[in-house]
């Protein structure tokens, strides 16, 4: 029906009208029937009123009229005008206003439509603004707030206009109203209602009200418990560290429930959010700002601790760990319900790694006082499975606490702890499961033995000592090759090659530190009990310990098992390399039944067998790797050849002549020597063939060495070559000869092959020596005397030495350098070697007929012996300014009873203008009964000096006594000197000489040094000498003679 005129010139008249407005008024609300063209009479209305702001002429009766209008027609579009009603008109309705709020709460409950829940709103909240809410009416609106605010769009709006409720005079009302719907019971079911209370109770004043979130909690709801967890947790982030504790009981009454309730509801939701809610109580505790009860918070957490996470259990079991101690009654019992709750029940690693370190620091402090109590209720039944634990992690914690606390037990309690650690040494290594806690358990025993060795009882160690023993025999049956397996391997042997002991058989290790401690409780085996009882101890001798024994043997058998079976080269090398330092100790072999021969045999055979068997080597690793490293151990194996079969020495002395081909060479020649000396009735077989093997060697620096030392070993043994031909000879010759090369080889080992050669030729047979002086002499020279013409003009490595040439000051170089580079460098440096080259050969080389004529006297007349020396000039002239002209002549006469020797020395020196004139003369008795001997030596020197004149006249006056007794002689000499100079002089002699002797080779050695300092003040003069005298006198078979002198001369 289209609208009538009249209601469309209303609008355009209404302020016109007057009291005409009344009029149409009174039309409007007498319209019959009265629920018929509501939407035009409401149009009407509206343009009466200009939507409810002006009322004019309808005062009286517009109360009447909207209570009749809503029971008719409660739109949106009237409720529209009813706000403006309320905001401008407000007073006119004052009488009404209870009945429109009900009316008004009474829709938002029933309809679903959002815009007529959205206007009833705003009509409430106009009358909240511009009216006074009734109090009657006050339980109606907070019941349609509870509800409409579930409703998520009109949240906001409903928080709104309670806020501003409860900031009016019916603020106190309004709560108390909604603590009362939360508390009773016949509001229970009506969740949304209890949630919308408990949200606007939490959202101003929760601390207040807690007591009824916990009675709704009744109400086994999702939203209601949902809502006050939300409510508590704003509270506690707000004020939780201003709570006190009455609160906080509340609190954790709720809590408490809560905790039943997802248990009973299952919400992942709730659950979520009430787990979040114990982590900020948590974090306030860890902020001492938690002021509630302890005990209960941890408890309710202790109830969900397998829900909870890892940080939440770490801090309930820190928690606990406070009370367990023993001031606290059943401090013991609580530690094992914390034990069986979250170690044995528990699956998370890191909480039950945290748990032991609890136990460990309990045991650690409270050892002393409950160490049995502690063991027997604690440990061992909550420790006795880690071996099949899952969790390597864990075993390996485990693991070292038993080991710690086994190494400080010393009561039967420490059996039950060693039985735990066997079980995880024992473990089968698998991928899944690696060989880590089993590394620490070998570890431990490790230190356990080490500690148990110094204490009491002694049986301790021997059980541990049995486990790594059996352990390392798991190891090769089992055939392990992981990486874990071979370090678990490596530190045992380590270990045991650490083994010593000392004449009274107590055993001890070598700490890391090199300190040899040895036990007074354990011992190695002492042998046979029969052979023991059979000896007789001398008088005053120190009776063996008593105590338990270890025997070296099992050890032994494993490294035998080693040498025969291992794969990895670290491992093999580490017990190649430590073997040879435990063989020296004989007592822990010999006294229990190692097998030496087989020892030899398995070494041998490593040799060519076992680079097939390593997997784990090196780059470039090859059979001489091997050799090295067997090599030092045979060398230390020939010490027990009486414990060899002679087979088996027989193996030992080819195996060592095999590996002079190689890079071992050295050692080897080492290890031959040793066997020469230990085994001789062996090496009198082998010695011809294994002489022309070392004339294969070539003569280098490293072999030089070796090579002569064992020469010179041999020649000391004449049993061993006494069977020698000349091509033995020759070849010991063709060894020797190369290293008499001075260019190449130190003095020391040109000295020692000087020495080699003259020993070989003294000791071979008379018939042989004249063949021989040929090939020696060339030998000589092209090794000796061809390298001193070859490298005149050239450095030799012997002047590189002398620091004087290179230390010359300048103002000098003009005039000395030349004298002193040639003279120094060609002669006193190569002229020692070139002298006894030369006096060697001079010998030597002498007709045969000479040698036969002296012996035919020695056999003519036994106890006279006549010979002289020859006499031997030297002239040296260089290339320099100066000329130097040195003449020595010496003779001997030899003749019972008495022998004279002269000497006489004459030295010009042209440029310098020296004069020096030296004679000797020496009377001794060759009779062995003689006691006394007596030397005169005289000596003069002139010097004359061209610049700055100085004069310079030395006489020196020298005394010797000689005491012999038989074999042994001791020679004091006593040296006096006096100098006359221009100026002044200083001079200082100091001579010691020892001589020993015996038949038919007498040997004697003197030592002489002479500082002497000169002091010459002329106008820019000044002289220091230095001079150092050496003297070797060697007498071979009581005929030949031969001396040796070294003289160095410094001058600045």
């Amino acid at each position: 029906m289209p609208p009538s005129p009249c209601v469309c010139c209303l609008p355009l008249c209404g302020e016109r009208l007057g009291p005409l407005r009344a009029f149409f008024f009174k039309v409007i609300r007498d319209y019959q029937p009265s629920n018929e063209d509501l939407s035009d009479r409401l149009e009407v209305f509206k343009a009466l009123t200009e939507n409810g702001k002006d009322i004019t002429y309808l005062e009286e009766d517009i109360a009447g009229f909207v209570l009749l209008w809503m029971d008719i027609g409660l739109t949106a579009d009237f409720l529209h005008v009813l706000v403006n009603l309320v905001k401008f008109n407000s007073c006119y309705l004052d009488q009404n206003v209870s009945v429109m709020v009900q009316k008004i709460c009474l829709l938002c409950n029933r309809t679903t439509a959002s815009t007529d829940i959205e206007m009833a709103l705003q009509v409430l909240d106009a009358v909240v603004c511009y009216n006074c809410l009734p109090s009657d009416s006050l339980t109606v609106f907070i019941i349609t707030l509870c509800r409409t605010v579930n409703v998520k769009e009109f949240c906001e709006s409903c928080w709104k206009l309670m806020r501003k409720v409860l900031g009016t005079h019916l603020g106190h009302s309004a709560i108390y109203t909604m603590c009362r719907i939360m508390e009773e019971r016949a509001y229970m079911e009506d969740s949304p209602l209890l949630r919308g209370a408990v949200f606007f109770v939490g959202m101003n004043t929760p601390t207040l009200v807690l007591p009824s979130f916990y009675k709704a909690m009744w109400c086994a709801n999702e939203m209601v418990s949902y809502e006050i967890v939300l409510s508590i947790t704003r509270l506690i982030k707000k004020y939780g560290k201003e709570l006190q504790v009455v609160t906080w009981d509340i609190l954790l009454g709720i809590i408490e429930r809560l905790l039943q309730q997802i248990q009973s509801i299952g919400s992942a939701e709730l659950k979520s959010i009430v787990f979040e809610l114990l982590t900020t109580v948590e974090e306030l505790y860890e902020q001492n700002g938690f002021h509630g009860s302890s005990d209960k918070f941890f408890s309710l957490v202790e109830k969900c601790a397998d829900k909870r996470p890892d940080a939440s259990v770490l801090t309930l079991i820190s928690y606990r760990a406070q009370s367990i101690q023993p001031a606290k009654d059943g401090w013991i019992q609580n530690l094992h319900r914390l034990m069986e709750k979250f170690f044995r029940n528990e699956s998370r690693g890191v909480i039950r790694i945290k748990v032991l370190h609890i136990l460990s620091f309990v045991l650690s402090t409270n050892r002393q006082l409950y160490e049995e109590e502690l063991i027997e209720v604690v440990v061992v039944p909550q420790l006795s499975g880690i071996a099949e634990d899952r969790d390597l992690a864990v075993r390996r914690q485990a693991t070292q606490l038993l080991v710690d606390l086994a190494e400080s037990c010393s009561t039967h309690h420490f059996t039950s702890l060693l039985d735990i650690i066997q079980r995880v040494s024992e473990r089968d290594p698998t991928a899944e499961s690696p060989m880590e806690d089993v590394r620490t358990a070998i570890r431990g025993l490790l230190e356990i033995l080490q500690s148990k060795l110094y204490s009491l009882p002694a049986s301790h160690a021997s059980r541990v000592y049995e486990l790594l023993i059996g352990h390392l025999q798991l190891h090769y049956k089992s055939k392990y090759s992981s990486a874990v397996a071979c370090s678990i391997r490596l530190q045992v042997f380590d270990f045991l090659l650490m083994m010593r002991t000392d004449s009274l058989h107590r055993l001890g290790f070598l700490s890391k530190d090199g300190v040899l401690r040895f036990s007074p409780y354990c011992h190695c085996d002492m042998g046979e009990p029969e052979k023991r009882g059979s000896e007789k101890k001398p008088a005053g001798s120190v009776s063996p310990p008593a105590g338990t024994c270890l025997p070296y043997s099992p050890a032994f058998n494993v490294l035998l098992q080693c040498l025969k079976m291992e794969t990895d080269w670290k491992v093999l090398k580490l017990v190649l390399d430590k073997m040879p330092w435990t063989l020296q100790y004989k007592v822990l072999l010999l006294s229990s039944p190692c097998s030496i021969d087989q020892l030899c045999s398995t070494l041998c055979s490593m040799v060519h067998t076992v680079t097939e068997r390593l997997k784990k080597t090196p780059d470039g690793f090859s059979r001489t790797d091997v050799q090295l490293a067997v090599v030092p151990v045979l060398t230390a194996i020939t010490s027990y050849h009486n414990y060899l079969e002679q087979a088996r020495q027989r193996e030992l002395v080819q195996c060592l002549e095999a590996g002079l081909i190689y890079r071992c060479a050295k050692q080897c020649v080492v290890a031959l020597t040793m066997c020469t000396v230990e085994m001789p009735d062996i090496m009198i077989k082998l010695l011809p063939a294994l002489i022309v093997k070392l004339t294969h060697i070539s003569a280098t620096v490293a072999m030089a060495s070796p090579m002569l030392e064992f020469l010179s070993t041999l020649v000391r043994l004449p049993h061993l070559y006494a069977y020698f031909v000349a091509e033995q000879y020759v070849s010991v010759f063709a060894i020797s000869l190369p290293y008499t090369n001075p260019s190449k080889f130190n003095q020391y080992i040109v000295s020692l092959a000087h020495h080699v050669i003259s020993m070989w030729f003294i000791r071979c047979r008379l018939t042989f020596r004249k063949d021989f002086v040929q090939y020696i002499t060339k030998g000589l020279r092209s090794n000796a005397l061809m390298p001193f013409d070859d490298t005149q003009d050239t450095q030799s490595s012997f002047r590189a030495r002398s620091t004087s040439l290179n230390e010359r000051p300048k103002r000098y170089t003009h005039t000395h350098t030349h004298t002193h580079g040639c003279y120094g460098d060609h002669f006193c440096f190569g002229g020692l070697f070139l002298l006894v080259n030369i006096f060697c050969w001079l010998l030597l080389s002498t007709h045969a007929h000479y040698y036969h004529k002296i012996h035919k006297e020695v056999e003519r007349e036994e106890m006279g012996l006549f010979s002289f020396s020859l006499c031997l000039s030297v002239v040296s002239l260089t290339k320099c300014h100066c000329s130097l002209l040195s003449l020595c002549l010496c003779l001997s006469l030899f003749s019972l009873p008495l022998s004279l020797s002269l000497c006489l020395s004459l030295s010009l020196s042209l440029l310098s203008s020296s004069l020096s004139v030296s004679l000797s003369l020496s009377l001794l008795s060759p009779l062995f009964l003689s006691l006394l001997s007596v030397s005169l030596s005289v000596s003069l020197s002139v010097s004359l000096s061209s610049l700055f004149l100085s004069l310079c006249l030395s006489l020196s006056l020298s005394l010797s006594l000689s005491l012999s007794l038989l074999s042994s002689s001791l020679s004091v000499s006593l040296s006096v000197s006096v100098s006359l100079s221009s100026l002044s002089s200083l001079s200082v002699s100091l001579s010691l000489s020892v001589s020993l002797s015996s038949l038919p080779l007498s040997l004697s050695l003197c030592l002489s040094v002479s500082l002497s300092l000169s002091l010459s003040l002329s106008l820019f003069s000044l002289s220091l000498s230095l001079s150092v005298s050496l003297s070797l006198s060697l007498s071979l078979s009581l005929f030949l003679s031969l001396c040796l002198s070294l003289c160095l001369s410094v001058s600045l």
